[in-house]
């Protein structure tokens, strides 16, 4: 795992996503995690209200709903990202249970594919920035 923020090119191809996070006057930035020889980057967010997500301190943290898939590597910015320091130093401490819950994200968001008539699954589906990608 590592830090990454998400290019213009991304941005570029994808912008016009609703569930992707973007800001106009800062990026966001995000942990890169390989799964099943798939990279995603998983952002770092404010106001975290629902289970999907690993926090770091009151809501704030990694949010497993908006992770992207990289399929390029020009998908990725050359720029430094940095994340507070209490932050940074929690989810290095958690990296593996942080690798394991989103890999859990990834299957049940797969499982809703499946069965889209169940109510459970409409909402992982509507809400996940992963509907614009094929895993």
């Amino acid at each position: 795992m590592r830090l990454i923020q998400l290019s213009e090119k991304f941005y570029t191809e994808y912008g016009s996503c609703p569930e992707i996070l973007k800001k106009a006057n800062r990026p966001y930035v995000c942990m890169m995690v390989k799964i099943d020889d798939i990279l995603y980057a998983i952002p770092f967010r404010h106001h975290i209200s629902h289970s999907y997500a690993y926090i770091t301190y009151g809501k704030c943290g990694l949010d497993y709903t908006k992770a992207v898939v990289i399929k390029d590597s020009s998908y990725i910015s050359a720029n430094m990202p940095w994340v507070d320091s209490q932050e940074w130093n929690k989810v290095k401490r958690d990296e593996n249970a942080i690798f394991h819950a989103f890999r859990s994200y990834v299957r049940q968001y797969k499982r809703a594919l499946k069965h889209k008539d169940n109510p459970r699954s409409k909402s992982i589906l509507k809400y996940s920035a992963l509907q614009y990608f094929d895993i």
